[in-house]
């Protein structure tokens, strides 16, 4: 705090000083937590979350500000306290941004004047979007408006290859071209090959996709540099949700939500099997069902499994997108959710999963190729994902 108050510069400087803060803060407990499990130490339960973290710091630094209000304090120390509330009141999501706007408008309207700088964190521009050559991966950017200097582009950098769709890295650019070449190299140049900035074609799909205040089920995990950004990409996702600068289609409609034909896609899917593996049973005929289960296990039965272990009711708009992390996040799916006899079956479809689904995109032969291999279990050096192949998070170059 005391160096934040300390700062000098822009506030749109102390503003990213802020999130990294945070970041770094977040990022400190979880692997403190981390060495206690590992070394068999009871965990403390009195860890903060993020939400925690934020609602600490803008308690302290409203007081902060409104001691320097009411008291003859040092002028420097009550004026960076009052940069630094400026600073929370644009990285704070709803509803909890309400708190440090509301002490910003206090102020102001007391006859103890603010720094300069503008609370108002509204795009100013057409957001833009990119897919990569799989279907799994999207940036989505936009300008937003600076605090006390011009607008900067922010970008999210999505993974909807796990349950739902997960912003893996966030943060401002200068400009566009500077945030698609950083989203390019963290996709990597075959996978990003094609893509290019354009105008949101499907602002139903950008608004589901684009980061909300985390919830029961958010897996946690975050590395230091997504922890940084974790309130700003919510709250500036916020924005721009509610703006009118989403929309690139012109369409003044709103699209029914999609449905996942879990029918028709395992139809086809038994249809190309037929196809392209004559006499290969979906179910081995030496498989023996658990002692418990009553009726033995059928291919359509198999079938299904396996399409509600593939498929995100979030965005069934994804069922026939494939890539080498879905891929891995599938297995370990399947891995964790099932009995090891009853997971290996399943296991044995998605060679066949990866093969239809690749020929289906008409993905290059290289990126059919990786996904392909990843299925089989062959190893391939430049797609390598090891143990983060099983994150939700995790950034990955395919």
């Amino acid at each position: 705090m005391a160096d934040l108050v300390a700062m000098d510069g822009s506030l749109s400087r102390l503003e990213d000083e802020l999130c990294k803060r945070l970041g770094h803060a977040l990022a400190e407990q979880d692997a403190a937590s981390d060495a206690r499990r590992e070394s068999g130490v009871t965990e403390i339960l009195d860890a903060y979350s993020p939400d925690q973290l934020l609602d600490a710091v803008t308690d302290v630094t409203i007081l902060a500000a409104h001691k320097g209000a009411r008291t003859a304090e040092e002028p420097g120390h009550r004026h960076g306290a009052r940069r630094l509330l400026l600073a929370l009141a644009r990285v704070a999501p709803h509803p909890a941004a309400e708190i440090p706007i509301k002490a910003v408008t206090g102020l102001r309207e007391s006859a103890n004047s603010l720094p300069d700088g503008s609370i108002a964190t509204m795009p100013t521009g057409t957001a833009l979007w990119a897919r990569d050559a799989y279907g799994t991966r999207f940036a989505i950017t936009a300008p937003f408006a600076g605090a006390d200097g011009p607008d900067r582009w922010y970008l999210w950098d999505i993974d909807v290859c796990g349950t739902d769709a997960f912003t893996v890295s966030a943060g401002y650019f200068p400009d566009a071209d500077r945030a698609f070449a950083a989203w390019r190299a963290a996709v990597g140049p075959d996978a990003a090959d094609g893509s290019r900035f354009e105008p949101v074609s499907d602002p139903h799909l950008a608004a589901r996709m684009l980061p909300g205040l985390p919830d029961f089920f958010h897996p946690g995990g975050e590395s230091e540099a997504q922890y940084a950004e974790f309130h700003r990409c919510r709250r500036l996702a916020q924005e721009l949700r509610r703006s009118d600068f989403l929309d690139g289609s012109g369409s003044a409609t709103t699209p029914q939500e999609p449905e996942f034909d879990k029918a028709a896609w395992i139809a086809e899917f038994v249809a190309w099997r037929s196809e392209h593996r004559p006499g290969q049973n979906a179910v081995p005929d030496d498989f023996a069902a658990d002692e418990d289960v009553d009726e033995p296990l059928t291919e359509q039965a198999l079938y299904q499994e396996l399409a509600d272990s593939w498929s995100c009711s979030e965005f069934p708009e994804f069922a026939y997108s494939c890539s080498p992390h879905r891929i891995a996040l599938l297995a370990a799916r399947i891995r964790d959710f099932y009995a090891d006899d009853f997971a290996r079956v399943v296991l044995r479809l998605v060679p066949d999963l990866a093969a239809w689904l690749t020929t289906r995109a008409g993905l290059s032969p290289t990126l059919s190729g990786r996904t392909r291999a990843y299925a089989d279990g062959v190893p391939i050096p430049d797609v390598d994902l090891g143990h983060r192949g099983e994150s939700l998070l995790a950034q990955i170059q395919e």
